[in-house]
């Protein structure tokens, strides 16, 4: 019986099989972007209460997307991004910590990222309360220009409420508030000025945003037991931020189990958002802000997908996922939508 919420947890409790796994994941769109990722993950028990975490993740870009084409950029962009995380998590008694690291490198791009976690199970471990913290510290460059270094730190909190409810049902409620402060504009937009959607430029503009965003969100899940082995899930998100954009998002997974080895997870989200206050498809006039990124314009999205889990072995699980998405933007005229597909092959050892 499947009782995880599929939903972004705070802090999971569950504690970690020792267990490697390896997957590849290739992204691709008809905005003429190309994602390859081979990930490898391993998780080991070095206590009775206590599980580390290695992993290492590569993504090899291929893009001519309408976010490179402008005035002083060029049409295809390839780029290489090399991402290493830790994780600790230490159980003591009722009471979960989990902490992790993460560094991630690309050509125009340095991250680092720390995330601390606290999840106590209460109630007979009938209710779960959790709260989360984790901190981004970006420096952001452009390919070319080694003039070129902008800083950016984001923040974020989060509180969780899993609700055992019956020996069949679980829900959960998510709350989270984040603070980015610096450069979040991308180096590479710039803004074509004009006095109609049809007049050629009179001029270009480098993209502008605010350098500070607040974001909060709210999520509302369920967690339903059907048939044997099976599980229905289900959540809702609100989200709304100071730049303006609110944003809602329905998801539903269905697992079922085909065979004693065998099970099938499909999956369906939609997606829908406005605008942020300051976009606008047309400027007539160089502003404060002034961006030309599709991510802030009106839109909607559809995704729809299904994974195979198969068990080889008691100890080998090899997996094969597949999604495929629709965006449509409705006020964003270089592109009127897009069509794409996710697609993943991974297998897992446990020992």
């Amino acid at each position: 019986m499947r009782l995880q919420l599929a939903i972004v947890l705070v802090c999971g409790v569950a504690h970690a099989d020792t267990d490697f796994t390896a997957k590849t994941q290739v992204y691709t769109d008809s905005d003429h972007t190309t994602v390859v990722t081979p990930v490898v993950e391993g998780k080991a028990d070095v206590g009775p209460s206590t599980n580390v975490s290695l992993g290492y993740l590569v993504d090899a870009v291929s893009s001519a997307s309408v976010d490179l084409v402008s005035q002083a950029t060029p049409r295809t962009m390839h780029d290489t991004r090399h991402e290493v995380t830790t994780g600790l998590q230490q159980k003591f008694d009722t009471i979960t910590a989990t902490g992790g690291y993460s560094f991630s490198k690309e050509n125009d791009y340095l991250s680092h990222s720390i995330n601390v976690g606290i999840a106590d199970e209460i109630n007979d471990k009938n209710t779960t309360l959790g709260l989360g913290y984790g901190v981004n510290f970006n420096t952001v460059g452009r390919s070319g220009d080694e003039n070129f270094s902008r800083q950016m730190t984001a923040q974020h909190v989060a509180a969780s409420w899993t609700q055992l409810v019956s020996p069949s049902l679980a829900t959960q409620v998510v709350y989270e508030l984040g603070y980015a402060q610096g450069y979040q504009a991308s180096p590479y937009r710039f803004v074509p000025v004009r006095a109609s959607l049809m007049a050629a430029p009179d001029f270009w503009v480098p993209e502008t945003d605010p350098d500070v965003r607040t974001r909060h969100s709210i999520v509302l899940g369920a967690n339903r037991a059907v048939g044997d082995g099976g599980s229905l899930q289900g959540d809702y998100r609100f989200y709304f931020d100071d730049w303006g954009i609110t944003s809602h998002t329905i998801g539903l997974r269905y697992f079922v189990k085909l065979a004693d080895r065998l099970e099938l997870r499909l999956r369906e989200r939609f997606y829908v958002q406005g605008a942020a206050s300051f976009y606008q498809s047309v400027y007539t006039t160089a502003m404060q802000y002034i961006t030309y990124d599709r991510e802030l314009s009106p839109l909607w999205s559809e995704t729809i997908g299904g994974k195979i889990t198969y068990g080889f072995t008691d100890r080998i699980e090899g997996e094969f996922k597949m999604d495929v998405f629709y965006y449509k933007y409705s006020d964003f005229p270089p592109l009127l939508d897009r069509t794409g597909a996710n697609v993943g092959l991974g297998v897992q050892l446990t020992y």
